[in-house]
């Protein structure tokens, strides 16, 4: 029970810790402030690393944290034999999504297969993330379905 309440918590504080580093101006993180010509103010990302790194990292920050948290909501209240089934795939997956991540994101000019980045990484990570959650529900409602049908619900 003690990893199903960890893990949750952690989807949850990552969350929030993608939320706070994505809005950069409206939590004081902003290293260069600018503003449009209406008064509106901006983070200037061509002056500092800093900020361009909060970017590039919540945007899949936030697309990792969303799955873990519903499918460990998902399995919270199920038997610890579902969550369990679960995790053994999520435990080594999220890593390998991970390192996928930031392999795409550091690599260098000339792209993939005679792409250069921007829709093409998002769609060959994207691919990562639906088989981590396709997986991840079939794995689910597998080990559901067998501990019903042994009466252990």
């Amino acid at each position: 029970m003690m990893t199903k309440k960890i893990v949750l918590v952690a989807s949850l504080a990552m969350l929030v810790f993608v939320l706070i580093i994505s809005n950069p101006l409206t939590f004081g993180f902003c290293q260069s402030i600018s503003e449009w010509g209406d008064g509106t103010k901006y983070c200037n990302y061509s002056y500092n690393v800093v900020d361009t790194l909060a970017e590039e990292t919540s945007f899949y920050g936030f697309f990792l944290s969303i799955p873990l948290l519903i499918l460990s909501l998902i399995t919270y209240k199920m038997r610890d034999e579902v969550f369990q089934a679960w995790w053994r795939f999520a435990r080594w997956w999220v890593p390998v999504i991970i390192a996928v991540t930031l392999f795409v994101q550091n690599a260098g000019g000339g792209g993939g297969w005679g792409m250069n980045g921007g829709a093409f990484d998002a769609f060959f990570i994207g691919i990562f993330y639906v088989i981590f959650i396709i997986v991840s529900l079939v794995k689910i409602v597998r080990a559901y379905l067998k501990t019903k049908d042994t009466g252990v619900v």
